[in-house]
């Protein structure tokens, strides 16, 4: 079925008149028969009464003109706004990124790319916890978020991209008394008190700390409980204990106030994503992730 199925078959239910109608698009008075045929096959129903006399709609031809026009103007509605896309309509992307995530690495230089090529699009970036973003992003508020994968399991309905490959290590103060060892190893860290998230903010964190720090030669000690990523690294930076984080956190590269054990990518892989609704349909989205995929790496300086 194509629109001009559709346009033919309205111009034969208003003329009533093959011949009329194969003039006005410029064919053949077969070529229309075949092409009334043809939605008449696809649909299952007969839109006209044929004659020598005559031509006449039938009760379903007459429900499908009053349907055909209006899918008609949803697709004229449809291109007019994919034309005003084209020709620098203003777009809205509300974007949301995960507290203390350095945005000189990910999210910054992706949107200066988009300005600099997109003018059009308004671009809106916040930070967020885990749970605000996995809220936000649900109610509609933000149209795409940067998180870590493991946030896959507790989102609903989305499609998201890999956009980069991190590395996850623990986290401590540089006043720690391990941190200053050169060849620290980390079955050295055994006993000690490590910081996660609570399980409303984060959940399921405990149980993948555990198997983390096993895999790793590490006897957990405590466990300290924080509302938030931003207090696992004040808590970390004060000394009450060692988080579990990864390198796309801006603090791990402050070597002034931090110590950051790298583990090895087996032990526990993990990715920035890029995550949104399936059912968002707003045009600057897809044009958003469309440019992430084509420019893996952004340098706005250069581009």
């Amino acid at each position: 079925m194509t629109s001009q199925q559709l346009e033919i078959f309205l111009s034969l239910a208003r003329h009533l008149n093959f011949t009329r109608t194969a003039r006005e698009y410029y064919t053949t008075q077969p070529t229309v028969s075949r092409q009334i045929s043809l939605l008449e096959e696809e649909w299952g129903f007969p839109l006209f009464v044929r004659s020598k006399k005559e031509v006449r709609l039938t009760p379903q031809g007459a429900v499908m003109v009053k349907k055909c026009r209006e899918a008609l103007d949803v697709i004229g509605s449809g291109i007019r706004e994919v034309m005003s896309i084209e020709n620098g309509a203003d777009l809205t992307i509300h974007i949301g990124c995960l507290e203390g995530m350095n945005l000189d690495m990910f999210v910054a230089p992706t949107a200066a790319y988009f300005n600099k090529h997109y003018p059009n699009v308004n671009i809106f970036i916040e930070r967020r916890s885990f749970g605000e973003l996995r809220d936000k992003l649900e109610k509609g508020i933000l149209d795409l978020i940067f998180t870590l994968d493991f946030e896959l399991r507790y989102l609903q309905d989305v499609v998201y991209d890999e956009y980069y490959p991190v590395l996850t290590g623990l986290l401590m103060s540089k006043n720690h008394p391990m941190a200053s060892k050169e060849d620290l190893k980390a079955e050295e860290l055994s006993g000690e008190t490590f910081i996660l998230p609570d399980d409303k903010e984060a959940p399921g964190r405990t149980d993948e700390l555990k198997s983390i720090l096993q895999k790793a030669g590490i006897q957990c000690g405590k466990i300290l409980y924080v509302p938030n990523q931003e207090s696992m690294l004040l808590n970390a930076r004060s000394g009450r204990g060692i988080a579990l984080m990864d390198n796309s956190l801006r603090e791990v590269y402050d070597t002034d106030h931090y110590r950051f054990l790298e583990l090895p990518k087996e032990i526990a892989p993990l990715s920035v994503v890029c995550v949104w609704k399936r059912g968002n349909l707003n045009p600057a989205v897809a044009l958003y992730v469309n440019t992430l995929s084509e420019n893996e790496f952004i340098d706005v300086f250069v581009n």
